[in-house]
């Protein structure tokens, strides 16, 4: 950027301060006149009322902020949940289509937990390779159930879990529970 142009932008930066200080004080300087123009006591009780209104004004904002954010946590939260019982589904049947893992590879692009991506990013490459109930295979789905469980917040109730222990829990459904 040119040096004018830097010059300009300044100039504009402290014209435009310059005229929020003029309208601050303005305002300021009406309200003082306004309660000067009251009865001493009217002018204190419109005091206290305005600061009241605007302290709940504020909180009930602070209120309504906290509720949109709590809000918007537990709906992505629901998207991992959803997102991680397709995992589960599709690592559960051994017939999955080609099209099933790009959609699950997309879901948890959009909620996964890093750890959880890297863990299923290695699990495909194993299946690939050795295929989807090779013991590495399943190791790694092992694995990628702990690192689901410490996303959701999980781990904390049942530390001495173990990625085997997950993985036939998953699988005895399938009928190949055993390695």
């Amino acid at each position: 950027m040119s040096m004018f142009g830097k010059t300009l932008g300044l100039l504009l930066g402290l014209a435009l301060i310059a005229a929020l200080g003029a309208g601050a004080w303005l305002a300021l300087d009406y309200i003082g006149s306004f309660f000067a123009s009251l009865d001493a006591q009217v002018a204190r009780v419109t005091a206290i009322a305005s600061v009241v209104v605007l302290a709940a004004s504020a909180l009930i904002a602070s209120a309504v902020r906290r509720a949109a954010a709590r809000s918007r946590t537990e709906r992505i939260h629901e998207q991992k949940v959803a997102a991680y019982q397709f995992f589960v589904e599709c690592w559960q049947n051994e017939s999955t289509a080609p099209h099933t893992l790009q959609a699950l590879d997309r879901q948890l692009a959009l909620y996964g937990g890093a750890a959880v991506i890297r863990a299923h990013a290695a699990l495909r490459a194993i299946a690939r390779e050795k295929g989807a109930r090779h013991p590495d295979a399943l190791a790694g789905l092992g694995k990628a159930l702990l690192e689901i469980r410490r996303d959701l917040g999980a781990d904390a109730d049942a530390r001495g879990i173990t990625a085997p222990e997950l993985e036939q829990l998953v699988l005895a459904h399938a009928g190949s529970g055993q390695r």
